[in-house]
């Protein structure tokens, strides 16, 4: 939904009491996930933490997700000014009646930065405003609009420059040799019919697992249309996504814009055991060409799981992927999780271990503790991401695992390994993460098809056994994140920040180091993926 619209129908007056945030999505940005994720380790009634965003009102049912929103800090005299209130505790505008609820706030990310070995200063000016609000508890309705101006680090510089996209934030115009414009809208309508029905109707992102990453769909990718229904009863969540997604590799008629592509994603989340400490998750996708190449299949309008079979009865060549999402509620404070992708499983070809091409799959391990120690807000995480060559890739743009020049699920692709780990600790408004990050990945080198660039046909591959992992150029990835930041404003998310990131990638080709020192003020809504 347009900005313009949603302004057109704000009331002419405004509340200034400090009252309760009113959102209803919780934001998808690590710093919210890591505060929420300590109350889901210990909860026993059967929240489903793997389908986000989070509904803030399942969260209120199990936490004081209210109270983490507010600000908890002394009451000096200058905070009970109106400067003072909007800075620190409300939100910018917020509007309050028995059955209307609206709030607008500003949306920032200013950010300085200096690349170290390159001698050079980078930065990000974001600038834009966000509304959202409900209607009797029933219909709710949220917008975000985002202005960008940014001077990236080289290896980010240089992907933007070969995909005209940036990562996670859509495409790019070139202002001046080295800074890059681009802007975006999410926005979303939807009805909550009861405490077992749901539906929205969106523009925005999903995301499907518990880890970091999701092998199955993450928010990597840009925002995109998509109706969402989503139905919880006794110990089961089902939820069907159709979603319309853009192929910018296809040639096309500047008039008519990027040429689409579809997909139908199923997704049923399981509760196990009194407790509920155990979930299991199925997951299905299927994405399939447009119109304009064949007929759209309304047989995968199907609102059930288990399209598979709708596949091979069409004897379609459309993708279909399958998965498996686990998580575990050990211990109080204490989960481990993880993930399992079929792309393609053909357990003959497996067992003969000749390297076909077509094993295509992905595995994801994972542990969260909180409160570690008895330390309370203190946190660790770690995980391992494994996903062999050709996985997600298909025979055309049209039906590969992509949206907008960039994956929908691990933003590395296929043909890797790696291994994430993260210690965090929270202090009333002060908060410090350190971020370790090792990859090794099998580069494509020129136009050769080894399985790493999912944007490629599985047709153009080389072999059809011999396959291996990290076959191509064997490239080592190391990463090293450490950032403090301190919460000004816990209603809005506005944030200081500043931190140091230390990156090198080296293969036989040479060594690409990245040093960057940054700080800055932003608003922390959305999670972008840098790390790759």
């Amino acid at each position: 939904m347009r900005l313009r619209f949603l302004l057109a129908f704000i009331p002419l007056y405004v509340s200034l009491l400090p009252l309760k945030a009113q959102e209803y999505f919780s934001p998808m940005h690590r710093d919210w996930t890591i505060q929420t994720g300590g109350f889901l380790s210990v909860d026993t009634t059967g929240f489903y933490t793997s389908v986000r965003p989070y509904m803030a009102c399942e969260l209120r049912n199990i936490m004081p997700y209210d109270s983490l929103r507010q600000y908890h800090g002394r009451d000096a005299r200058w905070l009970s000014t109106w400067f003072g209130r909007k800075l620190r505790k409300e939100h910018l505008f917020q509007v309050r009646q028995d059955d209307f609820r609206l709030d607008i706030d500003p949306i920032v990310n200013l950010r300085m930065g200096r690349e170290q070995e390159q001698g050079r200063n980078v930065f990000t000016n974001t600038r834009g405003v966000m509304v959202q609000g409900d209607y009797k508890d029933k219909f709710y309705f949220y917008t975000r609009f985002y202005e960008n101006q940014e001077r990236f680090v080289n290896y980010i510089d240089s992907l933007v420059r070969r995909d005209s996209v940036v990562p996670g934030q859509g495409k790019v115009k070139f202002l001046e040799s080295e800074t890059f414009d681009f802007s975006q809208a999410v926005g979303g309508l939807g009805y909550r019919l009861n405490e077992h029905f749901d539906f929205l109707l969106a523009t925005d992102k999903n995301f499907l697992g518990d880890g970091y990453r999701s092998l199955l769909l993450s928010d990597n990718a840009y925002s995109y249309p998509f109706f969402r229904a989503q139905m919880s009863f006794w110990k089961f969540r089902y939820a069907v996504y159709y979603t319309v997604l853009q192929n910018m590799r296809e040639p096309h008629d500047d008039n008519s814009g990027y040429f689409r592509k579809y997909a139908t994603i199923h997704y049923l989340s399981v509760n196990v055991g009194r407790k509920n400490r155990l979930n299991l998750s199925l997951f299905e996708g299927v994405l399939w060409k447009p119109a304009a190449y064949r007929g759209f299949e309304l047989h995968y309008l199907n609102p059930m799981l288990f399209l598979r079979p709708v596949e091979n009865s069409l004897d379609s060549p459309d993708n279909a992927l399958l998965g498996l999402n686990v998580r575990w509620n050990i211990h109080k404070g204490h989960v481990v999780y993880g993930q399992l992708l079929l792309d393609e499983f053909l357990l003959d070809e497996v067992r003969a271990g000749k390297g076909w091409w077509g094993n295509k799959q992905g595995l994801q391990f994972g542990y969260k503790g909180f409160d570690l120690f008895g330390v309370p807000a203190l946190g660790f995480q770690s995980e391992i991401n494994f996903v062999r060559p050709f996985t997600y890739q298909h025979r055309t743009n049209f039906q590969d695992y992509t949206h907008a020049n960039q994956p929908l699920a691990h933003p590395l692709g296929a043909d890797f390994t790696e291994l994430l780990a993260f210690a965090n600790y929270r202090w009333r408004s002060f908060g410090v993460e350190v971020r370790f990050q090792y990859a090794v990945t099998g580069q494509d080198t020129g136009t050769s098809n080894l399985g790493n660039d999912i944007f490629k046909s599985y047709e153009t591959r080389q072999g059809e056994y011999g396959n291996r992992m990290y076959q191509g150029l064997r490239t080592n990835l190391t990463a090293f994140t450490g950032k403090l930041t301190y919460c000004i404003n816990p209603a809005t998310g506005l944030v200081l920040e500043a931190g140091l990131t230390q990156r090198e990638r080296s293969n036989d080709d040479g060594t690409q180091a990245t040093q960057l020192v940054f700080f800055g003020l932003r608003t922390s809504l959305d999670q972008h993926y840098f790390d790759f």
